[in-house]
């Protein structure tokens, strides 16, 4: 185990019972969540998809059928 893990561990020791049991099943999520992900990911099929609606966006784009969303660089400044 590397030492930010271990020095994590160390504190999550520190809390409550209760505060630990939701910690560890965070962290049982947060892996699960992944393990998920990785093997979607890794599914030809997946990334089959993940291109055409990345053709299909850029296509939109070219298109003029987008629009910014999110601060833009100018919104973000002070007045």
């Amino acid at each position: 185990m590397i030492d930010e893990l271990q020095k994590a561990f160390a504190l999550a020791a520190q809390q409550s019972e209760q505060e630990q049991a939701a910690i560890a099943v965070r962290i049982r999520e947060m892996i699960e969540a992944d393990t998920r992900w990785d093997a979607l990911l890794a599914d030809p099929e997946s990334v089959d998809m993940l291109e055409e609606l990345a053709e299909e966006a850029h296509q939109e784009y070219l298109r003029g059928e987008t629009e910014e969303i999110g601060p833009q660089p100018d919104e973000d400044k002070p007045r």
